[in-house]
């Protein structure tokens, strides 16, 4: 028996018992249609929330040029996340009604560019102007699975690292959508139960570009021939060490296995592959500080293409220079510390150096 049927018969009892207000008529056919097990699932009670704010938290300044689509809030949600529960003729649909260059500024100067998506992989792109299905009926979905909050995905555009700082945006869409929020036994939508509407949302985006770590370079005399480690003097032979105190000055980890720190060589400098004169003979020391960093540094060989310790004797036009033969042509030690460099922490590096 079908609901049809169902009205046919409340329309006859109508009749047949002089009911005359249309109040007496629907609980007829509630009760009828609780009878032929056409119960109604819950309400999705579906909305656009506007202003919205699309965060992508806070990345490195490296990390800005590699980033993938990052999930969103896209300002649609439903009260039911039972979103899924759909019938063969509704539908969601996204329209990005921003037509000029989507792009963040902060307020030192700086810009990113940045796409939007229907999906993490980028293939469902939202152009402008274009309506951009998330779900329709039974042939296409971009959900994956029953959700509430509808997200939109937003991948920073950028060539270059560009400088610290919070970046904004914003941009609108239309979102436009049709579901059956009651649902029968029998697939049917119940009379009355269609939650259809189309609203206009405004989405502020919001990122973060992380400072650079600091690093403050200093120099100390370790080994002389005349007075050996004691008050040693930086006269030519003496041996010293340089050393990079590396800090990361956010309140936030930053990016692992991004850092590289360079230190040229200074005049009348070269490197010491043999120690700093004192009872260590290690080429690379390393420290941690307060509090620690989780950084580590590996140095195998000045040969070695796979440690963090790189050579170069161009000013850094190329790193594969094996100092052995002739140290004294270095011109740039290269550092690649390892590890997600925790925040606020600060970690330590030093290097030895022979003075001609």
């Amino acid at each position: 028996m079908g609901i049809e049927h169902g009205l046919a018969m409340a329309r006859g009892v109508k009749t047949a018992l002089g009911m005359k207000t249309p109040r007496g008529v629907k609980r007829l056919v509630a009760a009828l249609v609780l009878s032929l097990g056409l119960a109604a699932a819950p309400a999705f009670a579906c909305e656009v929330v506007t202003p919205s704010t699309a965060r992508l938290g806070t990345l490195s300044p490296a990390a800005v040029t590699t980033a993938g689509f990052i999930a969103t809030t896209g300002s649609f949600t439903c009260a039911n996340a039972d979103v899924l529960s759909l019938l063969a003729d509704d539908y969601l649909r996204a329209t990005l009604l921003t037509t000029g260059t989507l792009t963040l500024t902060a307020p030192t100067g700086g810009s990113v560019g940045y796409s939007l998506s229907a999906n993490s992989s980028g293939t469902a792109p939202l152009v402008a102007n274009t309506s951009r299905s998330y779900f329709e009926g039974t042939t296409l979905s971009l959900l994956g699975s029953s959700r509430a909050v509808v997200p939109i995905y937003i991948k920073p555009v950028s060539a270059s690292a560009p400088p610290a700082g919070i970046y904004k945006g914003s941009f609108q869409v239309r979102w436009a959508w049709k579901f059956c929020d009651g649902v029968g036994a029998l697939g049917l939508c119940l009379l009355g139960r269609n939650d259809q509407d189309s609203r206009i949302a405004l989405v502020d985006v919001t990122m973060t570009v992380a400072r650079d770590a600091v690093v403050t370079v200093s120099q100390r005399t370790t080994w002389e021939a005349s007075a050996a480690t004691v008050n040693p003097k930086a006269i030519p032979g003496a041996k010293l060490r340089m050393t990079m105190q590396i800090e990361n000055p956010n309140p936030f980890a930053l990016d692992g296995n991004t850092l590289a720190f360079t230190l040229p060589t200074p005049a009348r400098l070269q490197v010491a592959l043999d120690g700093d004169g004192t009872a260590s003979t290690a080429y690379v020391v390393t420290a941690e500080g307060s509090p620690a960093s989780s950084l580590a540094v590996t140095y195998t060989s000045p040969s070695s293409t796979t440690d963090d310790v790189d050579f170069s004797s161009n000013n850094g036009g190329s790193w594969t220079y094996d100092p052995s033969a002739a140290p004294r042509s270095v011109t740039n030690v290269r550092i690649r510390p390892r590890g997600t460099m925790a925040a606020g922490s600060k970690f330590i590096v030093s290097l030895p150096y022979a003075l001609f």
